[in-house]
C-alpha cells in the first residue's frame, strides 16, 4: 500500500466502527428496553444510555469517512450493520431466526458483496 492509499484505508476503519457503533448500540437498546424498572421505554436504564453513546460514535465515524470514502459505497458498506445486527441478536439475545430468514440474510449479504466488486 503507498501512501496515496492511506486515506481511503482510514475511511473504511472508520466505516467498520460505524457498523460496529451501530450494531452494538442496537443490542444495548434492546437490553435498555428489556431492563427491570422500565421507565419512558427504558430511557433509564444504563444500557440504553451506552446504546445511544454506541450510535453517536457511529455518527462520528460516519462524518469522518465520508471525507475519505464516496457516499455511494459508504452506504453500501454500512449496509452490512443489518446482517451484523441480526446475527448478534441471534447469538447474544438467544433470537430465533428461521431459515428462510437466514436465506434472505445470505441474500443480503450476497448482494453487498457483488456491489461493492
Amino acid at each position: 500500500m503507498d501512501l496515496s492509499d492511506a486515506p481511503r484505508t482510514v475511511g473504511f476503519a472508520a466505516l467498520a466502527l460505524v457498523i460496529a457503533g451501530n450494531a452494538a448500540g442496537n443490542i444495548f437498546l434492546k437490553l435498555g428496553a428489556n431492563a427491570p424498572r422500565n421507565v419512558l421505554f427504558g430511557l433509564s436504564s444504563w444500557q440504553t444510555v451506552v446504546g445511544i453513546a454506541c450510535f453517536a460514535l457511529g455518527i462520528l465515524a460516519y462524518s469522518w469517512a465520508l471525507k475519505h470514502i464516496e457516499l455511494h459505497v459508504a452506504q453500501i458498506v454500512v449496509s452490512v450493520q443489518y446482517v451484523a445486527v441480526i446475527a448478534l441478536a441471534a447469538v447474544l439475545l438467544g433470537e430465533t431466526i428461521s431459515t428462510p430468514q437466514w436465506i434472505g440474510i445470505a441474500l443480503i449479504a450476497a448482494g453487498l458483496f457483488v456491489c461493492t466488486r
